[in-house]
């Protein structure tokens, strides 16, 4: 069953799916994609988010999408993608390029750059950042209008930039582990963090199981920079996953936290603001890693046979 309603992101005609058993909105929008909204997370939007917040969700809601993935948006993901700075121009412009040529069926096929989904995969805040993006497009060669209405064409030379562009190495699939490298909590690695994230489509890192010859700090370091997010557990609260934490954050990369049950109430106050993954079990805490990974940064590109 369905209903025709305000986008919950963009404010677009949307299409709302009703489904039992969810406790928010499961919209479809031709603007953003598909996507599901915890209660929370909705409230936040409809408080009044800038029109940049909105077009970072919109954007990030398309590239779950692409991925086969319907995203849900809890009030921490929400945080997360707020967090995360807008895409380059130069970026936003090869998004372009690419989404035009999404689903062509034949060499010089033209489409029209007002489609609502062209906003969304630049994360554009409107039509005129599209239009602006055609422009830089068009100086370089790239794209052309063809008629008015928005009838565009991607040149010849724009169709080997595009093949260039997919050639490119995908995004990171590492997610880094920081945590406290003690035996008891080896099975809390092999049996939950490592399974988690493998599941989640994931490769994940412990800087203790990587073979160096540098300082561990430059180390540990490097391997943040070139992760999709970093998972902190602060068991045991070593002042190393302190810092490791608060580096990603600094990166804008998302950060998962996470405590042993039993360990949360020895948290610094200034963790405790977030949402923490309180476990018990490895089995339990690989299931909710899993989880919070996908529901963050939607399936990785790595594929594990079975669930979790």
């Amino acid at each position: 069953m369905t209903d025709q309603d305000p986008c919950e992101i963009c404010n677009a005609t949307s299409e709302t799916i009703f489904s039992g058993g969810f406790d928010g909105v499961h919209q479809n929008c031709p603007r953003c994609g598909e996507f599901k909204l915890f209660g929370t997370a909705g409230a936040i939007l409809r408080g009044g988010v800038g029109a940049e917040t909105r077009a970072k969700v919109s954007g990030w809601v398309r590239d779950q999408n692409r991925r086969d993935t319907i995203p849900t948006i809890t009030s921490n993901v929400l945080k997360q993608i707020s967090a995360r700075p807008i895409p380059s121009l130069a970026e936003r412009a090869e998004r372009l390029l690419l989404e035009a040529l999404r689903g062509q069926k034949r060499l010089g096929e033209h489409f029209n750059i007002s489609e609502p989904r062209f906003v969304s995969a630049t994360y554009s805040v409107d039509p005129d950042d599209v239009e602006f993006l055609r422009g830089i497009l068009s100086e370089q060669g790239l794209m052309k209008a063809v008629a008015i209405g928005g009838w565009t064409e991607v040149s010849p030379r724009g169709y080997v930039a595009a093949d260039e562009l997919i050639r490119k190495p995908a995004d990171s699939d590492i997610g880094f582990v920081a945590m406290w490298f003690d035996d008891d909590l080896e099975a809390a690695y092999k049996d939950g963090f490592q399974v988690g994230i493998l599941h989640a489509g994931y490769e994940p890192v412990r800087i203790d199981r990587v073979e160096h010859f540098n300082r561990i700090d430059d180390e540990i370091i490097s391997h943040i920079k070139v992760a999709s997010f970093v998972v902190a557990d602060f068991t045991g609260h070593r002042g190393g996953v302190y810092f490791e934490a608060g580096f990603a954050l600094g990166l804008n990369l998302p950060v998962i936290w996470c405590c042993r049950k039993d360990d949360l109430g020895e948290l610094h106050f200034d963790i405790r603001q977030y949402n923490c993954i309180d476990w018990e079990t490895p089995g339990e805490l690989a299931q909710r890693l899993q989880r919070r990974i996908e529901a963050t940064l939607g399936k990785g590109p790595k594929t594990v046979l079975g669930e979790v």
